[in-house]
């Protein structure tokens, strides 16, 4: 699953080669790295920025989940 991200990345820099953009934007992603960056060694164990991430996506998949209820109810009330 890692690597799948790598897949719309790579799109992206094929797409926009020749936009310094494309690849500003990429590496920024991956260079960022906070809050290890403003705080080293603080956060070594936990609270670094790859497991933040993992919280957002949970909270992505979370909020997918409920509206995909919402719009489950919807159907149930309008009909298809």
């Amino acid at each position: 699953m890692g690597f799948s991200g790598a897949a719309p990345i790579l799109h992206k820099l094929i797409i926009f080669w020749d936009q310094p953009e494309a690849l500003h934007t990429t590496a920024l992603v991956y260079a960022t790295t906070i809050p290890e960056r403003w705080m080293p060694r603080k956060f070594d164990v936990a609270r670094h920025s790859h497991q933040l991430f993992h919280v957002l996506v949970v909270a992505g998949a979370f909020t997918h989940y409920t509206d995909g209820l919402v719009y489950l109810k919807w159907r149930d009330i309008k009909g298809c």
